[in-house]
């Protein structure tokens, strides 16, 4: 009886010293987790991502040895980064946020709790080049913005609005998921994506019609950027809201 009570005792106690092992791989799983606070949020597309700023910084993230995965929260506010073994914040981090010249804060635990629970759920994160997702969602938004007062104000037709907003969607689904340095994107926010938009209205509605329909996008596009702060802030709202 002796033997078996013993025994029993045993049991226990390795019960208990595994439950511990298995408590403390838990734990470390989890610490091995970094989220940090971003301003991501794309104007063009407020309640999500913008995918052409965050998408180089996730990749240059996934590129370094000490990196497993790197994610961007839908909203764009948090990037989530998954250590391969101890966090790096200073050495690795760091460094690559300020390379794409995102400003950054990470949380503390209790900040990062909520942000837990969700994580890596579909639809809710997105990780390295899935990205892209965001940006072609934010060219549905661009293409009907694009049409949206320049038909408030009798300037185009309700089909040929239709056919801008069209050429539009796939001109910024393809360019926006390209690859750009924070310098290239904005350079093309300025220039290349405005003289698309152009472009595209002057084919449908002429010269005169498309300079007064600019003219009323850019000048709405400013009150939305006023209005959000957006166009004070490097690697904010600034970008997105450039080429909307």
């Amino acid at each position: 009886m002796k033997r078996i009570a013993l025994l029993s005792s045993l049991i226990v106690l390795l019960l208990v010293i595994a439950g511990f092992i298995v408590n403390d791989k838990k734990k470390s799983k989890e610490l091995s987790i970094s989220f940090y606070k971003t301003p991501l949020v794309c104007n063009a597309a407020p309640d999500i991502g913008c995918g052409s700023r965050s998408k180089p910084v996730l990749l240059a993230l996934e590129k370094n040895p000490a990196v497993k995965e790197a994610w961007l929260n839908r909203p764009g506010t948090i990037i989530a980064i998954v250590w391969k073994n101890k966090m790096q914040t200073e050495t690795v981090a760091e460094p690559i946020f300020e390379e794409n010249n995102i400003s950054f804060t990470e949380l503390k635990e209790e900040e990062a709790a909520a942000y837990r629970k969700t994580f890596r759920k579909e639809n809710l994160w997105y990780r390295g080049a899935d990205v892209d997702i965001l940006s072609r969602e934010e060219a549905s938004t661009i293409a009907e913005s694009s049409v949206k007062w320049a038909l408030e104000n009798n300037l185009m037709t309700a089909d040929e609005a239709n056919k801008i907003k069209a050429d539009v969607e796939a001109y910024f689904k393809e360019e926006l998921v390209k690859i750009r340095t924070n310098e290239q994107l904005n350079e093309d926010s300025q220039n290349k994506f405005k003289e698309a938009l152009y472009n595209i209205a002057e084919k449908y509605i002429g010269k005169e019609r498309t300079e007064k329909a600019m003219e009323l996008y850019q000048k709405n596009c400013e009150k939305q950027c006023k209005k959000d702060g957006a166009c004070d802030t490097p690697g904010a709202k600034k970008d997105c809201c450039k080429h909307e």
